[in-house]
């Protein structure tokens, strides 16, 4: 009796196997191609960040000019710091190709020069919790080993200058 309805198994040496390609150079492709940032967007990002980073520099500039002298000391080490995160991402700027985009002239808002030590203060602490959270969502959003690694050293420096900076205010 045939089973003719059953499909019928061709010979192993007739079947032709055909396997999905693979990716030879996945670091190579554009990581934007599975919902991560594009190149493009990842220097975008470390520009932003950098500049935000000089703003960081200033607004602890401008608590030890109106601090006390161990104030002035903690704020100095925390500009210290911010100065040392200009340099990384200079840096890596610059490796990635983007020497080009660290001639562009920014400009910096700060508050006023006359405001009290609470506002700057104040200041400091709202422009560390903004990085933060640039730094939060950019990990997320960057498939990069080694610069997310960079960031999340970073987004762990501004989460403690953010704890130290509402000491402060307390």
């Amino acid at each position: 009796m045939s089973k003719s309805w059953l499909p019928q198994q061709a010979h192993s040496d007739d079947t032709i196997q055909q396997f999905a390609p693979t990716p030879r150079k996945m670091n190579d492709a554009d990581p934007g191609c599975f919902g991560y940032w594009s190149k493009e967007e990842i220097m975008s990002f470390l520009k932003l960040l950098l500049d935000s980073e000089r703003i960081g520099i200033t607004a602890y500039a401008a608590i030890g000019r109106a601090a006390d002298s161990h104030l002035a000391d903690i704020a100095f080490e925390a500009e210290l710091g911010q100065g040392a995160i200009c340099v990384l991402l200079k840096k890596e700027l610059v490796a990635r190709g983007g020497a080009n985009i660290l001639r562009r002239n920014t400009t910096i808002a700060l508050p006023s020069t006359d405001c009290s030590l609470r506002r700057r203060i104040a200041f400091a602490s709202h422009n560390q919790i903004k990085l933060a959270d640039m730094l939060e969502d950019a990990i997320l959003n960057i498939f990069d080993s080694k610069l997310n690694a960079k960031l999340m050293y970073l987004l762990l420096l501004h989460r403690k200058q953010v704890e130290q900076l509402e000491t402060l205010v307390t």
